[in-house]
């Protein structure tokens, strides 16, 4: 799955891309087709190389030539179609010549930038070649016109031109209609002689450029993948985010917290708790009370494993985390309210989506949230209990919430924590319910769950 489709799918997900200061178009076109990386190898290269732009931005001197680099960038333009023009042998016309020369130019300027920057440098390609072709007098200005440098011919025949276009002028003040006459059909003839001349030098430019063709469409790889790692570093630093290790076994996570909602608290001044999570193989069920945290706890794992085979670094302080081919979660707020079904009905279709693809025993993980919430507690615990034990045997990292108790399951529990002790006699209301909530996820026979629902609803003023 592309990045643009995900960032439908997975929560938080669109939040944190458009908070990329990417400065480019061309940027902003790779970053969207970046696809769900599944392949180790793949997803460390593109890790560290997040991983050394963050250590440049923190050293002084790189940190100001990455600014510098960052400015060039905001000067690019998106080729491709230009450059699929040339590879098809077109003709490019002076706007698209114009494109590559000043593609060219700034992808040399940033090579120079980038020069102390050695994993940066090693990737740009040379484009000088493609700077001579279109810049024959060496001025290294961006504009592009069929200038004399390219032809001889051209600078003699413009300049017999400009002598005609003078004499017509003293002909037509004269009058004489018969000399004129012949003043424009020599112009003409110039004219038609000139654009023969122009239109073949487009024509060997564009047949050069051909040859370049590879170097080009590598340059724009590089020049748009330096664009989304300054942004991708620049958004771990400033989000306070880690660089995944991959694990072979568990995922697991220290300080993890999810970026939307934390800055939502912090404008507002309350407080952000971020847990500690490990997600084995396996089922693991999770009860906690109303508003502890449950939904938003499914949602961080989806991002941050996105995130991380995205090629993004995560929120966390620590995380180690298990490649999986896909992401596959029913939760509530994104079930379809216009489907025609019953929420429970589409709950079902969607759970059973999710057991024939664990079936498959493919490496997944996979987020229920309150699985059979809106049918009765008797049903309700049978089918809780039946697809956390199918999941179990699967080859699947499973997490369900539920608020069910008494499951007829051996696999995995943990509780969250709740309303802390000392809060029974504090004043709680709306707005600080969150500060008197443990968030902390503790281990749980899974004999009782949290009996505080009267108690919010109290708070709540119900």
């Amino acid at each position: 799955m592309q990045l643009k489709s995900a960032l439908t799918e997975i929560s938080g997900l669109r939040y944190m891309v458009d908070k990329l200061d990417i400065k480019s178009g061309l940027g902003l076109r790779v970053l969207l087709a970046s696809p769900f990386m599944v392949s180790q190898k793949d997803v460390l290269y593109h890790l560290q190389q997040v991983e050394q732009t963050v250590a440049a931005y923190r050293n002084e001197e790189q940190s100001k030539i990455l600014d510098r680099v960052s400015v060039k960038l905001s000067h690019i333009r998106d080729i491709a179609g230009t450059i699929r023009n040339i590879q098809k042998r077109l003709t490019l016309n002076d706007i698209e010549m114009f494109e590559v020369k000043s593609f060219a130019l700034v992808t040399t300027d940033i090579a120079e930038l980038v020069s102390p920057i050695p994993f940066l440098h090693k990737q740009m390609p040379n484009l000088e070649d493609v700077v001579s072709i279109l810049d024959p007098e060496g001025t290294r200005i961006p504009s592009f016109y069929v200038s004399n440098a390219f032809d001889p011919e051209l600078g003699e025949l413009r300049k017999k031109l400009i002598g005609i276009d003078l004499l017509l002028e003293d002909a037509d003040s004269s009058n004489n209609d018969s000399h004129s006459k012949l003043l424009y059909q020599q112009a003409e003839e110039l004219r038609v002689r000139i654009t023969d001349i122009e239109d073949g030098v487009r024509q060997k430019l564009s047949e050069q450029l051909f040859g370049r063709i590879a170097k080009l469409n590598g340059a724009l790889t590089v020049v748009a993948s330096i664009d989304i790692l300054i942004a991708k570093a620049k958004q771990a630093i400033f989000e306070n985010m880690v660089m995944p290790q991959i694990s072979d076994g568990a995922t697991t996570y220290t300080g993890l917290f999810f970026p939307q909602l934390k800055e939502l608290l912090m404008l507002e001044k309350r407080r952000y708790q971020s847990v500690d999570v490990e997600v084995r193989n396996g089922a693991c069920l999770i009860t906690g009370a109303n508003m502890a945290g449950k939904t938003v706890l499914l949602k961080t794992l989806a991002l941050s494993q996105a995130l991380c085979q995205y090629g993004f670094f995560v929120p966390a302080t620590g995380a180690k985390i298990a490649l999986v081919e896909q992401v596959l979660f029913s939760i509530a707020d994104e079930q379809s309210e216009l489907s025609g079904l019953s929420s429970y009905a589409a709950e079902m279709l969607k759970v059973n989506s999710i057991v024939q693809m664990a079936r498959k025993q493919k490496p997944l993980l996979v987020l229920i949230d309150e699985l059979a919430r809106t049918t009765n507690p008797t049903e309700g615990r049978a089918i809780v209990s039946a697809v956390a034990n199918f999941l179990d045997g699967c080859n699947v990292k499973a997490v369900i919430t539920t608020h069910y108790s008494g499951l007829s399951t051996q696999c995995r529990k943990l509780r969250v924590k709740g309303f802390i002790e000392d809060s029974k006699d504090a004043t709680i209301t709306v707005k600080n319910i969150g500060d008197y909530i443990d968030y902390s996820l503790i281990d749980d026979d899974g004999t009782n769950v949290p009996h505080e629902a009267l108690r919010i609803a109290q708070i709540l003023g119900v």
